[in-house]
């Protein structure tokens, strides 16, 4: 009879195809993820203005530092503002070029019309004869707008294409002049409705999108019962799709859209001296809850080594290092996790366990959200301690989740031994 593992198997599989495939939320991972380099180097800009030390009177003076005539620390949120607070300007640059690329379009024609577009969006305001461009939508805030024009300007090249609404240039002509002259009349047709609805109709369509998908989206990330629900699902559907053998990262993709967001958002708190307050975020999951990967598997190598089983012993050689940066493929392929019904089980506890005392402790004001951007690869104390810009709390409550995973992995893994172990032994 097959299990129930079994029976999800093939119905989980197609979706996930179908979804690995889908041009659009590969554009969205390819663009957010492109960004994310310039969201670390803008946080560690942070990191430096806002130092994880004490508020005493060394702080105090370190913000009064003057380097060249300018105040060291307002010019290091500059870097943080100029790389974070434009962020969607670059998400936006990096959806188009990789959708039109998917297309077999001209990338880069794609990629500046999009930009293009959410500068027009944004609009120019004039203040004393002086012209302004307004940065709040252009961070993290306008993220949403900047995702969606940054689909829907290759998809008018595409249209534009097959329809042949273009300017053909002789053979002569230079291809990258011929390739300016083709996206002419395609970006006519992005560029002027938009002016027109913005600028002569009056239509704020960050408003809108801040009203009917932003705000909704991003109540779900706050504390309470909806944060509850969304991370719970989220941390469901990444191990059930590990266990049936598929890469959950590339399914999950799209999802650090909404993480991206919520973290830019919380460094923005914290930069006007607020607190973060989005608890959905990579950083949250990642070194709080995924220690050492989906499933928390950190304590799993460390747990094998001391197997009866050769077999179980030689992959925890290979995998424990890998497993401290939080790289799990190698247990889940090699032990193996996936389709294993006696590690099912700790697979899908664990995380939703230190999911629980993660927000125990933040509700309780114990440990702060996390507001920076830090390598994922970071081993989970390590992380939690950058990711909350020093807080020793966050460091600790990481260890004590390292400590539950380990306990409810311990009894599973033992379990696992002793079959593996008889079995190597009756095969001689």
């Amino acid at each position: 009879m097959p299990s129930f593992l079994d029976r999800l198997e093939a119905p989980f599989m197609a979706a996930a195809g179908r979804l690995g495939t889908q041009p659009h939320l590969n554009a969205i991972r390819d663009g957010v993820v492109g960004a994310l380099p310039l969201v670390l180097i803008g946080s560690l800009f942070m990191l430096v203005a806002q130092p994880p030390l004490p508020r005493n009177e060394w702080v105090v003076a370190y913000s009064h530092v003057s380097v060249g005539g300018h105040l060291l620390m307002p010019a290091l949120l500059q870097g943080y503002l100029a790389l974070v607070g434009l962020l969607s300007l670059y998400v936006a640059f990096g959806v188009a070029f990789s959708l039109a690329r998917r297309y077999e379009l001209d990338a880069l024609s794609a990629a500046l019309l999009a930009v293009a577009a959410l500068l027009l969006a944004n609009g120019v305001p004039i203040v004393d004869k002086v012209k302004i461009v307004p940065a709040a939508n252009l961070g993290p805030g306008g993220l949403f707008m900047a995702l969606l024009l940054g689909l829907l300007v290759p998809e008018v090249l595409r249209l534009a294409k097959h329809r042949q609404w273009e300017i053909t240039m002789p053979a002569g002509v230079p291809p990258a002049v011929g390739r300016s002259f083709s996206a002419l009349i395609p970006g006519l047709l992005v560029l002027v409705p938009l002016w027109v609805v913005v600028h002569l109709f009056g239509v704020n369509l960050f408003s809108l999108i801040t009203t009917y998908l932003t705000a909704p989206i991003l109540a779900l990330s706050r504390g309470g019962a909806g944060v509850v629900a969304v991370m719970v699902v989220i941390i469901l559907v990444d191990s059930l799709l590990w266990l049936l053998g598929v890469h959950a990262v590339a399914i999950l993709a799209p999802l650090s859209a909404v993480w991206l967001v919520n973290i830019g958002l919380n460094g923005d708190a914290v930069a006007m001296h607020q607190l973060p307050p989005y608890l959905n975020t990579r950083e949250t999951l990642q070194f709080f809850i995924w220690l050492g990967g989906s499933g928390a598997t950190v304590a799993l190598p460390f747990l094998l080594l001391r197997a009866r089983s050769a077999s179980l012993r030689a992959i925890a050689r290979v995998a424990a290092v890998p497993a401290l940066f939080n790289i799990n493929e190698p247990l889940i392929f090699g032990v193996p996790v996936m389709m294993n019904v006696t590690l099912a089980p700790p697979f899908l506890l664990a995380p939703l366990t230190c999911l629980g005392t993660t927000l125990l402790a933040v509700h309780l004001g114990w440990v702060p959200v996390p507001h920076l951007v830090v390598p994922w690869t970071l081993p989970g104390p390590i992380g939690a301690f950058l990711a909350t810009g020093g807080a020793w709390q966050a460091a600790v409550l990481s260890l004590v989740n390292l400590i539950l995973a380990t306990a409810i992995y311990y009894p599973f893994v033992q379990a696992l031994d002793r079959r593996t172990a008889a079995q190597e032994a009756a095969a001689g």
